[in-house]
C-alpha cells in the first residue's frame, strides 16, 4: 500500500474561491495604485504597460509557487491536494507579496533588490501560513519557484535572441 494515503495533503481542502479573492483583491489594488501613479511613471501609457506587468508578473510568480509546492509535497511523500485550492491559496500569497512593489525607493538597484528580496520574503511567510507548512518548507517552494521562472526567463530570452531579425 502507498504510504501517501496514510498522509493528509500538503494543501489542505478550503474554499478556493476565498483565496483567489484574496490574490485577485491584492493585485487589484496594485493595478489600481499603479494606474494612479503610485512608483510609476508620469504618463498614462506607460502606468497601465507597468500595472499590466505587474498583475501578469505576478501570476507567472503563482504558477511557479504551485509548482513549488508540488515539488515540496513531492520531496515529503505526501499528496499535494486539489490544484485548484494550491493555485489560489499561491495566487493569494503571490498577490498581497506583489505590493512590496509599491514601497518606494529611488536608487533603481536598490529597488529591484528590495523588490526581489522582500517579494520572496513575504510570499514565504505568507504560504507557510495559508498552506500550514513549516517554515523551510514555504522557503523551499518560494527557491523551486524562483527556479521554475529563472528557467521560463532563460527559455524566453532564448527565443528573443534567436527571433531577433539581423
Amino acid at each position: 500500500m502507498d504510504a501517501r494515503h496514510d498522509q493528509a495533503p500538503l494543501c489542505p481542502e478550503g474554499d478556493f474561491r476565498f483565496w483567489t479573492g484574496v490574490g485577485a483583491g491584492a493585485l487589484a489594488l496594485l493595478a489600481i495604485a499603479t494606474v494612479l501613479g503610485f512608483g510609476a511613471p508620469a504618463d498614462l501609457l506607460p502606468r497601465l504597460s507597468l500595472a499590466a506587468a505587474h498583475v501578469t508578473w505576478a501570476v507567472l510568480c503563482a504558477v511557479a509557487g504551485a509548482a513549488g509546492i508540488a515539488a515540496v509535497a513531492l520531496v515529503r511523500v505526501r499528496p499535494a491536494g486539489a490544484a485548484a485550492d494550491i493555485l489560489a491559496r499561491s495566487l493569494a500569497c503571490c498577490g498581497v507579496a506583489s505590493l512590496v512593489q509599491l514601497v518606494p525607493i529611488g536608487t533603481p538597484a536598490l529597488k529591484v533588490s528590495f523588490d526581489a528580496l522582500a517579494f520572496v520574503s513575504v510570499a514565504a511567510v505568507l504560504a507557510r501560513a495559508a498552506f500550514r507548512i513549516p517554515t523551510l518548507d514555504a522557503f523551499a517552494a518560494c527557491a523551486v519557484g524562483a527556479g521554475v521562472l529563472g528557467a521560463v526567463a532563460a527559455a524566453a530570452r532564448l527565443v528573443t535572441w534567436a527571433a531577433a531579425p539581423g
